[in-house]
């Protein structure tokens, strides 16, 4: 062994060192998962069947046994060394706990939703229960007015008339001040909604597109109308079908069919961008997409939109020789409409595109009419 010059040589390793070097390994573990603990004993959850403070107490008394040793029953004496310490039943005991408190949470979550959209609920029957009264208040303010003007004796008449205009103020007041607040109610629903909606995504998502399925589109169809009744912003429908999706799956096979489909998910992902737009496949070729503050004009270029981005797609099969496009229905949601009599306005402009040679965009009656 050559000496090192101007140096003495280092001392060769031994079993105490080797032995030394492995305790301080175990020491810092220790010193870790002792740290886990400590924080997850400081911060606990409380859950239905047990309190914060009694899971503090039995984190603590996981952290003492794995770090020092201490037995788990109190009766015991001792110190128990690291191989006799219960490794298993620690790393149970954190994966249960961790268990427990993520299905409390899930849960929470969804009442908390369910809760939500039960309040959305009462205050659009409440603002239906208004528009009635509302409706009925002014007609027989209207009668009343005719009645008086027949009247000769002026005096009276102008008085009863300044007081049926001051109680027509008062209700137009009523109605200005109440829609102030839905409008700042729904502005904030909305905003709580989306943040909740993310808890059951996967079980509203249709799975051969990946955007939404039946049961999101029953959902978000009705809170469409609730929070327009709410903020009176409007929202359109609409109902696509796929044009031609029979003569790909008889000609080229299911597979391609199921390629055209997956092709007019993407379609209507690249064409309705905003977080608020609703897209859902209802079945088979059937897909519905929902636009909040979009009126029937703009769906209407959208739609057309749509159909170019569809057309852009690559062909479901190399040896297809024709086109898939699609035939649209749009619909604009109207005041004191139900969900069913918006989808059926919906679905009877797209039965009128087909019926005009398919891939056409046709915008349900009642909105062509209507005055600008």
């Amino acid at each position: 062994m050559k000496a090192i010059p101007g140096g003495a040589a280092p001392p060769a390793p031994t079993a105490a060192t080797a032995i030394a070097s492995a305790d301080e390994s175990l020491g810092l573990v220790l010193d870790a998962l002792g740290g886990i603990l400590t924080v997850l004993s400081r911060y606990p959850i409380d859950l239905p069947d047990r309190s914060g403070e009694d899971i503090s107490r039995e984190l603590s008394r996981w952290h003492r046994h794995v770090t020092l040793g201490y037995p788990l029953e109190e009766q015991a004496q001792g110190s128990l060394g690291v191989h006799d310490r219960d490794w298993d039943g620690v790393v149970r005991t954190i994966a249960e706990q961790r268990r427990d408190e993520s299905k409390y949470v899930d849960s929470s979550i969804n009442e908390l939703r369910d809760a939500l959209w039960a309040c959305v609920e009462t205050v659009h029957n409440a603002v239906k229960v208004d528009q009635t009264i509302d409706v009925t208040t002014e007609t027989q303010m209207e009668r009343a007015k005719v009645a008086l003007k027949r009247m000769q004796t002026g005096s009276i008449k102008s008085e009863v008339v300044g007081a049926v205009l001051a109680i027509e103020g008062a209700l137009q007041t009523r109605r200005e001040q109440q829609q102030e607040q839905y409008v700042s109610l729904a502005t904030k629903l909305d905003r709580l909604g989306k943040q909740l909606e993310e808890a059951r995504r996967e079980s509203t998502t249709d799975v051969l597109t990946g955007i939404g399925n039946r049961k999101l589109f029953d959902v978000m169809a009705q809170r469409a109308l609730q929070m327009f009744s709410l903020g009176r912003q409007p929202v359109v429908l609409l109902m696509i079908d796929m044009d031609k999706l029979k003569m790909v799956n008889d000609m080229y096979g299911h597979q391609s069919g199921d390629v055209a489909i997956q092709n007019l998910g993407k379609a209507l992902s690249r064409t309705f961008l905003r977080q608020s737009d609703v897209l859902c496949r209802l079945g088979g070729d059937e897909f519905a997409a929902i636009l909040h503050n979009t009126d029937w004009k703009m769906a209407q270029a959208l739609a057309k939109r749509l159909q170019e981005q569809l057309s852009s797609m690559p062909a479901p099969h190399p040896s297809m020789e024709f086109s898939v496009g699609a035939s649209i229905g749009v619909a604009q949601l109207e005041i004191h409409e139900e969900v069913e009599e918006w989808v059926a306005r919906a679905d009877k402009a797209l039965y009128k595109a087909k019926q005009n040679g398919r891939e056409r965009v046709c915008v349900a009656d009642g909105l062509l009419t209507r005055p600008a």
